[in-house]
């Protein structure tokens, strides 16, 4: 009988070890590059492809020109339910055909939504063209608020330094939106452009093709995994009752 006391006992200490360890679920922090990257052309070239350039090239000039980026990220690697902490989406300026100022002003971060007409989530870097995508476009550099998610409200967290020349957006807009995302599939498209339609003006940012691997797009997540459920725990506590048992044959 003291012998199955302290056999009870040693089960009752691992069971409450494993409950713990399971509890206790830690903060991952991963960093994804682009798996598709390009910039189409209104105006010019529409029917262009600029899928293998280092550079996603911004330009507005007016109502006649408008180029703006697809970056396409990939995120199954996340588990769907995944309780996100932080996101943030990283961009570089590098040389492109205009290097004009960036500044929060210039800049516009969109999501694509996943809805009917829309540019397909898996839409292709090499074959995609103004001529080519979905109903999110409006007018140069306007977008429909139904067909896209905005990051620069008072929920977002919009940086952009010329000086260094590094962009980023951050916030509970882009939390939520890259959520509803991981819960679709894991594939996730952001939209760059220029936010007014400035008069012959542009700068590029860097794309995955880039030599610069720090001249990259990164999109970084905190995360974590739920804690079990109860039926999970019942499970692990029926497995360990059953090596239990063994152990006393």
């Amino acid at each position: 009988m003291e012998l199955q006391h302290r056999h009870l006992l040693g089960l009752a200490a691992g069971l409450a070890g494993c409950v713990a360890s399971l509890q206790a679920q830690p903060i991952e922090t991963n960093v994804f590059s682009p798996v598709a990257d390009t910039y189409v052309q209104y105006g010019i070239g529409q029917d262009s492809n600029f899928g293998t350039l280092e550079y996603l090239y911004l330009f507005a000039n007016g109502t006649a020109r408008d180029y703006f980026a697809y970056v396409r990220f990939d995120l199954s690697a996340v588990p769907s339910d995944a309780q996100l902490v932080d996101a943030t989406l990283k961009l570089t300026k590098v040389t492109g055909p205009r290097n004009d100022t960036l500044n929060t002003a210039r800049l516009r971060i969109l999501g694509l939504n996943d809805v009917p007409g829309n540019t397909p989530q898996n839409w292709d870097e090499l074959t995609l063209t103004f001529n080519t995508i979905g109903a999110e476009w409006t007018a140069p550099n306007e977008f429909d608020p139904d067909r896209v998610t905005s990051f620069d409200d008072a929920l977002g967290n919009e940086t952009a330094d010329n000086t260094t020349g590094i962009a980023t957006i951050s916030g509970a807009n882009l939390v939520n939106f890259l959520t509803s995302r991981l819960t679709a599939g894991g594939l996730v498209t952001f939209i760059l452009d220029f936010a007014t339609t400035e008069g012959g003006r542009g700068f590029a940012f860097g794309s995955r093709e880039n030599a610069d691997p720090n001249a990259r797009p990164q999109l970084t997540l905190a995360y974590q995994v739920p804690e079990p459920t109860m039926p999970a725990l019942l499970t692990l506590g029926g497995l360990l009752f059953l090596a239990w048992c063994r152990r006393l044959r």
